[in-house]
């Protein structure tokens, strides 16, 4: 049996088509939508080729995605009390690695310590195996400003690795680093 069969139904008033303004709308909505979707994401894929670039070794890869020199003015912003940096709270254990290099290096320490195969090192401390990269040991990841996104590497009571993509022209990079 058919629905509705041997009913009369009358449909009044519903419009034939939709206005084109409508249409218009709903697909500058999508696109928008679509737009900030892309963007949330954004962050998330470039941690992945980090830890791809990390895990194998790929230094030419890596060193597109970080930016060593921000690293370095990060650790010296926060060394300088008188400057703001986007760097947290330091550990015990950082701030000994720092006062150790300062006491042979002198002032010259944080731009002969903080290199791209630090960072590498740094990145891949909280891996469980060898080959294993440290995406999966990423226990916190998110925005902080619209250009910067926080994501913390290993358990929050375990000294974590902490760092910070900015977004600069158009692409994400990791703009410091520390634990």
């Amino acid at each position: 049996m058919r629905p509705f069969a041997g009913r009369n139904l009358v449909l009044v008033g519903l419009p034939l088509r939709r206005p084109r303004r409508a249409g218009a709308l709903g697909l500058v909505l999508v696109v928008a939508i679509a737009v900030l979707l892309s963007y949330l994401a954004w962050p998330y894929a470039v941690l992945w080729r980090i830890d791809q670039a990390a895990r194998s070794g790929d230094m030419v890869a890596l060193a597109d995605l970080v930016d060593v020199a921000s690293v370095r003015e990060e650790i010296k912003k926060k060394l300088n009390k008188d400057a703001d940096s986007t760097i947290g709270v330091l550990s015990d254990a950082f701030i000994r690695w720092l006062e150790g290099g300062i006491e042979v290096m002198g002032s010259q320490a944080v731009d002969r310590l903080v290199s791209l195969s630090w960072v590498r090192t740094l990145l891949l401390s909280h891996g469980t195996g060898s080959g294993e990269g440290f995406f999966g040991q990423i226990s916190y990841a998110f925005f902080d400003a619209p250009d910067g996104f926080i994501a913390r590497i290993g358990p929050a009571s375990d000294s974590p690795v902490q760092l910070r993509l900015s977004f600069r022209g158009l692409e994400w990079r990791i703009s410091a680093v520390y634990y």
